[in-house]
């Protein structure tokens, strides 16, 4: 099966999270969309506990999509690339890509792993899509990138959601009635 992985902090995750998802089903650029939760963000980013980001993404799933373990189950940080690697051996009769948003664009040059493979390499050994994010232009775009300009610009992001949150501002448009209720029920991303 062809696998798109999606990775991110989603803390928490949005409706644009599953458009991506469903919009890579729907033209059939792969089987099944896997979303990959961090556990430490690479660029020192603080999330909120793994508990409530898994729970969250359950609760958005769609058909063909499921939340992959592995960067949840490394300790310290884990790199993109090493990611890969390993689900493309752990799983090895799928092929593996990754999604992107064109806002990962301007530092997609920072990305490769702790043995100083670099973002060329990577891109070498695995196909990168990307979708359109709002003011974000598609570049620059590296050999190996597949842009998606096609699909629909995602405007609501993680940031957006917690400051309406903190604000006391519905969440209606911007993530499921399940998301919202979990959410609420938790007190998440009040604040302070």
């Amino acid at each position: 099966m062809n696998i798109i992985l999606f990775g991110g902090a989603f803390d928490p995750p949005h409706l644009g999270h599953q458009q991506i998802a469903a919009n890579l089903l729907a033209e059939n650029l792969a089987d099944e969309v896997w979303f990959v939760p961090v556990k430490q963000h690479s660029f020192a980013k603080q999330l909120s506990l793994p508990i409530h980001r898994l729970k969250l993404l359950q609760l958005q799933l769609l058909p063909k999509t499921k939340i992959e373990l592995y960067e949840q189950e490394q300790v310290g940080i884990n790199y993109t690339y090493n990611t890969l690697d390993a689900l493309s051996a752990r799983y090895s009769e799928h092929k593996f890509s990754w999604v992107i948003g064109s806002d990962n664009l301007a530092k997609f040059y920072l990305w490769g792993d702790a043995s100083g493979r670099n973002y060329q390499a990577l891109l070498k050994s695995y196909p990168f899509y990307v979708y359109p994010r709002h003011g974000f232009r598609f570049e620059p775009l590296h050999p190996g990138m597949i842009s998606l300009p096609h699909f629909p610009e995602i405007e609501v992001s993680s940031t957006q959601v917690r400051a309406r949150i903190a604000a006391g501002q519905t969440l209606t448009g911007f993530v499921t009635p399940a998301v919202a209720d979990y959410i609420r029920d938790h007190q998440l991303y009040q604040a302070n």
